[in-house]
């Protein structure tokens, strides 16, 4: 079974503390079980024309379509809803099953994650030449006395 996304995408009125509200989010998805995942952020480039003056997205990740609705009629998402509106000038939300197409990479292994098993059937590489050392200088002889 697919998960289900809530996106949000919204433009905030110009008088509004958008750390604030942000901060606000953040606690209210906290303390709400249903959210099995949250992540926001906010536009880098700029571009109007292609944002439409949207700014800020906040995505959160469902288990399942129920989990939605329970979010959405959970006290705490029920109290932030007011102030949430008022901050904002326009919205879009977009409750979707979420398909992953291609999985996040997975970070190559850290020495100390690898069993002993593992790092005693791996050959290791042969061993570097011996580096010669320069020969000292040569010693000097004492001068024999003349006889």
């Amino acid at each position: 079974m697919a998960e289900f996304k809530h996106l949000v995408i919204a433009k905030f009125k110009e008088s509004v503390n958008v750390e604030e509200i942000v901060e606000q989010v953040e606690k209210m998805v906290s303390d709400i079980d249903y959210v099995k995942s949250f992540e926001w952020g906010h536009d880098v480039e700029g571009q109007d024309m292609v944002t439409q003056g949207f700014t800020h997205v906040f995505s959160m990740t469902f288990d399942d379509k129920e989990a939605i609705a329970s979010f959405l009629t959970h006290p705490k998402h029920l109290e932030f809803c007011p102030t949430f509106s008022a901050a904002i000038d326009k919205i879009i939300v977009l409750d979707f099953p979420s398909l992953l197409v291609k999985p996040p990479a997975l970070p190559p292994p850290s020495p100390e994650a690898v069993p002993p098993s593992v790092m005693a059937s791996t050959p290791l590489p042969p061993p570097p030449p011996p580096v010669s050392a320069p020969a000292p200088p040569p010693t000097p002889t004492p001068a024999s006395a003349p006889a």
